[in-house]
C-alpha cells in the first residue's frame, strides 16, 4: 500500500509534467530563455504563493509544525522583482479561497516541490546567455539551499501525520493547485509571449 506521498507523486505526475512544459521548459534546457520569459515565470510564482501562504496563515493551528515563517517564498520573489524594477502583479486573493487546511496541505506539496528542483532550474537559467546580468543576487531559485532536502523530509512527515481517510482530498487538492499554476501562467503571460 502506497503512502500518501508516494500517491501524491504517482497521481499528480502527469500535471506536474504538463506544469514544467508550460514554464518554458523548453528554452530553458536550451540556455535560450529570454529576461521577459524569465520575469513571467517570477510574476507567476509570486501570484501563486502569495495566495497560498496567505491562507495557511489563516490556519495558524493545523500548520503549526509546518514552520510557515521559514517556508515563504513571496519575500525571494519580491527581492527578485524588485532587482529587475517590476511592480508586483496583481494579487488573487480568491485562489485558495474556502480551501480546507487539508485542502492547502494539497497545494502545499505542490510549493514545496517546486523548491526541490529550484537547484536544477537555477543551473539552466544560468545557461542563458541573456539572463546572467538578472541572475547576480537572484534568490527564489536558489531555494532552501542546503537546507532543501531537510525541509522536504520535514514536510513528508507531516503528510505522513494525515489519516488516510483524508488522502484522497489531499491529493485532489494537490491536483487542483497543479491547474491553478495553468491558470495563473495564461493569466500573466505577457501578450507578446501569448502564441509562443
Amino acid at each position: 500500500m502506497m503512502t500518501v506521498a508516494e500517491r501524491l507523486r504517482h497521481e499528480t505526475r502527469a500535471l506536474h509534467e504538463q506544469t514544467e512544459a508550460l514554464l518554458y521548459t523548453e528554452p530553458l534546457r536550451a540556455g535560450a530563455m529570454h529576461p521577459e520569459q524569465y520575469r513571467h515565470l517570477l510574476q507567476a510564482h509570486w501570484t501563486f504563493h502569495q495566495a497560498l501562504e496567505a491562507a495557511i496563515d489563516q490556519n495558524p493551528v493545523f500548520f503549526r509544525s509546518y514552520d510557515q515563517n521559514d517556508r515563504r517564498k513571496t519575500p525571494w520573489l519580491e527581492a527578485d522583482l524588485a532587482e529587475l524594477n517590476m511592480d508586483l502583479p496583481d494579487s488573487r486573493p480568491d485562489l485558495f479561497q474556502h480551501w480546507s487546511p487539508i485542502d492547502l496541505l494539497g497545494a502545499a506539496y505542490v510549493g514545496e516541490g517546486s523548491m526541490l528542483g529550484g537547484k536544477a532550474v537555477m543551473h539552466y537559467l544560468q545557461k542563458s546567455p541573456e539572463l546572467q546580468p538578472l541572475l547576480i543576487n537572484a534568490r527564489f531559485y536558489r531555494g532552501y539551499g542546503v537546507e532543501a532536502l531537510d525541509k522536504w523530509k520535514a514536510f513528508g512527515a507531516i503528510l505522513a501525520a494525515q489519516e488516510e481517510a483524508n488522502h484522497d482530498r489531499i491529493i485532489e487538492a494537490a491536483q487542483r493547485a497543479f491547474l491553478a499554476y495553468h491558470d495563473i501562467f495564461r493569466h500573466t503571460q505577457p501578450q507578446r509571449q501569448a502564441v509562443a
